[in-house]
Parts: structure tokens; sequence; C-alpha cells
């Protein structure tokens, strides 16, 4: 377990909530969620397990999911934030991909592709995403954007995407009739998680301001993640004891946006855990404490691992005035 000294990341906390912004009642972002990116949750029938709890708990990850989806497609956003930490992504900056459109596949546990091909196309909000960028680097964050085949905003290929984009994506109907803004976390995230973490406050406060000026638009946030991934000897990572701690501290806070189950709690354990979602759930924290935490209702669907990773599945919703 890494013992964390919590003195410069609470340091982060008071500051973001220093520069709190006052909550309309009319708010750009219209629900922010947390939805997972594993196969399983995809599709749990190729699921390989002879265990009964593990099944059942897969196919509840999933009805998750796609409960989730069909409350963002019944929200009809104008612009959906996805931030993913598998993507195309730079060594130390955040990159925003910057193509008119995306297109990838993903497929499930124990089902690879081909046969188990699960392809999506996105249209990309090139506008949107060139203000966050120059709004963005303009006050000093480490981002960047990121243009494949072609000039940025201009390519005529899409921008290749792979699970972490199309998994939590593919549970959204009509997502032609949206706008999707891509943030990448940086590769950095696989040593320096925790280093991250007053960084990445202080990013999620910026995108709320940021976010919350689209006020012709309504918009929704996903952090797409994955908890713990070392639940078990058999999995490619191993078995550590930091899994289940760290997976109950990220559930406790999202069941009840206590910060120090996030950046405490699950912070000691989260670099022996191994979670590929921890960097995006920090950012989030930045995000929902800009609005005040108060100024939202928390909901957890599922906590799970019925395999060797974790998945959560929650929701955090505005407050209504």
């Amino acid at each position: 377990m890494v013992v964390v000294t919590l003195q410069t990341l609470f340091t982060g906390i008071h500051l973001v909530a220093a520069l709190s912004f006052p909550v309309s009642e009319a708010m750009a972002i219209i629900g922010t969620f947390v939805i997972p990116h594993g196969g399983i949750a995809l599709n749990p029938s190729y699921f390989n397990t002879t265990n009964e709890t593990a099944k059942q708990q897969a196919w509840e990850v999933h009805k998750a999911c796609m409960d989730i989806g069909h409350q963002i497609s019944e929200k009809k956003p104008d612009v959906i934030f996805l931030s993913t930490p598998h993507g195309v992504s730079d060594l130390s900056r955040f990159a925003f991909y910057m193509n008119p459109t995306g297109h990838g596949f993903a497929d499930t546990d124990n089902c690879a592709c081909p046969p188990c091909c699960y392809e999506l196309t996105a249209n990309f909000d090139v506008n949107t995403t060139n203000g966050l960028l120059k709004n963005l680097s303009g006050q000093k964050f480490d981002v960047t954007g990121l243009s494949a085949f072609g000039p940025p905003g201009e390519s005529n290929d899409a921008f290749p995407l792979r699970w972490a984009e199309v998994i939590p994506l593919s549970f959204i109907k009509d997502l032609k009739n949206m706008k999707i803004v891509v943030i990448s976390q940086p590769s950095k995230r696989y040593t320096e998680s925790v280093k991250m973490i007053p960084e990445l406050l202080m990013l999620g406060q910026k995108l709320y301001q940021e976010l919350e000026e689209l006020a012709d638009k309504k918009v929704v946030v996903i952090i797409s993640a994955d908890l713990a991934h070392t639940h078990s000897e058999e999995g490619p990572y191993g078995y550590s004891n930091a899994s289940e701690p760290f997976d109950k501290a990220c559930g406790t806070w999202a069941s009840t946006l206590q910060p120090e189950a996030l950046l405490k709690t699950a912070a000691n354990y989260v670099d022996e855990a191994k979670s590929c979602g921890y960097t995006g759930l920090v950012m989030l924290q930045g995000m929902l404490q800009a609005a005040g935490l108060d100024s939202w209702t928390h909901r957890l669907l599922v906590n799970y691992h019925p395999s060797y990773y974790g998945m959560m599945v929650a929701e955090f919703l505005p407050r209504k005035v």
C-alpha cells in the first residue's frame, strides 16, 4: 500500500472550492456519468466463467450501462464530453481529438474481433474542441490537440477509436445526433496518478467553467473508467490485496461524494490496484466541486468485479433548484 501525504492534495481541493462558480437554475451540464469500458459490460453473453455470481454481476453491470445510456439518450444532449484513459495519448499532456469524426471498434471478453466486432462512428464537435484547447492553453494548462491523417478539424478520415471510447458511447441511441468532445488522459497516468491529483482537480474545475459557458447547448460528461485490475491471480496483472479496498473507496465516493474516499483512501491503493480510470474520476471530482458538491445528486448503480477488473456505474445530476 502506498502512503499518500495529503497536505498538497487537499490544498488542491481547497483551491478548487475557492474558485467555485455560482450555479444557475439552468446548467449547461445536464448530467455526468461514470461508465466502464470492459468488454463484459458491452456484452456479457460471451463471458466465459462457471461462477454464477460473477455471471449475475456481469449482467447487472451491463443493465446499469444500458440504463445510463437510455437516460442520456432521453436527455438529448448537444455535446458529450468524454474522458478516455486508453485512447491515443501524449506522454505528459491531456490531448483533445481534433478530427471532424471518429471511428473504431471494440470486442468483448472471450470473443475477439473478428467475429465479435462492435463498430461505432461519432461526430466530433470541432468548434467546441478548438475553444477548449485555446482557452486551456492560454491559462497554461498542459493540453494539446491530436490530428489524424490530415489538418486539425479538416481531415476526411476518421480519428481512430478503440474500446475505452467505443464501449461507453455504444450504449447511447441516436449518437449521430450528438457531437463528441474527447479528452485523452496522458500516459504518465500509468506511473504518476497520485502525483497528478492537484493538476487533475484544477483541470476539472476549469473544464466545468468552460463547459458551463456553452449556454446554448446541453452537455453530458462521461468518464470512461474501470477500477482495479488486480482482483485475480489469473488476470494479466496478478492479484493485489489493494484491489478490494480501492474499489470500495471509489464506490463510497460515488455514493456519497466525500472527497476523502477518492483523494485519500483510493489514492493510497491506486498504484498497486492498477486502475485505468482513477485520473478521470479525480478530474470529475474537480468538475463537481467547482459547482459545489451539494449542487449534485449522486447515485452508485453497481460496483462489481466479475472478472479480474472492477467496474462501477455511477451518475451525478444537477439538483433542481
